[in-house]
């Protein structure tokens, strides 16, 4: 039986010649990029409230407050129906542009507009904090989104980057 298969492939093979294995071979590369490219850009499906206890104890949130669904929709302008789940947090000084949101979709095509939201706060709270707090304002311009598969990550402040890193280790 393995015989009769091993000679099918060959007399295949002969048929096929060089520019045809090649071709093949090809294909099988492409095929596997492309799998490879695609695996990378998703992301595990985590819990928001697992992922939230994971940066509270790898990352300094003292000064940082939880927001409800209201508070969402009032300083981000989203829906928080609109969205699997979300994790938002601000800073508990009025004077601090510190903030941190991570926003799982329910699609990955919602994520454009939790980003346009996000660079629409960024830029109104330049604007309030252009003329008397310039350190904020740099914050604010050194702004770390990151998104991946279903999810949005968005940081203001001095942690901002080792929050990314939790996060980009929990996807």
């Amino acid at each position: 039986m393995l015989n009769i298969i091993r000679n099918k492939i060959i007399r295949i093979l002969k048929a096929l010649g060089a520019s045809g294995i090649t071709k093949i071979v090809l294909i099988i590369i492409l095929l596997v990029f492309m799998t490879l490219v695609y695996a990378s850009s998703n992301a595990k499906n985590i819990s928001l409230e697992t992922f939230e206890e994971t940066l509270k104890s790898k990352s300094n949130m003292a000064g940082m407050k939880k927001c409800t669904n209201r508070q969402l929709m009032q300083f981000m302008n989203l829906d928080y129906n609109s969205y699997d789940s979300f994790l938002y947090y601000r800073s508990k000084d009025a004077m601090s542009a510190d903030e941190l949101l991570i926003i799982k979709a329910y699609k990955k095509n919602d994520i454009p507009l939790v980003e346009d939201a996000v660079d629409a706060r960024i830029a109104g709270r330049i604007k309030t904090f252009e003329g008397y707090a310039p350190n904020q304002v740099n914050l604010l311009n050194n702004a770390v989104i990151y998104k991946k598969g279903r999810y949005l990550f968005y940081a203001v402040g001095k942690n901002a980057d080792s929050c990314q890193e939790v996060f980009e280790d929990a996807v």
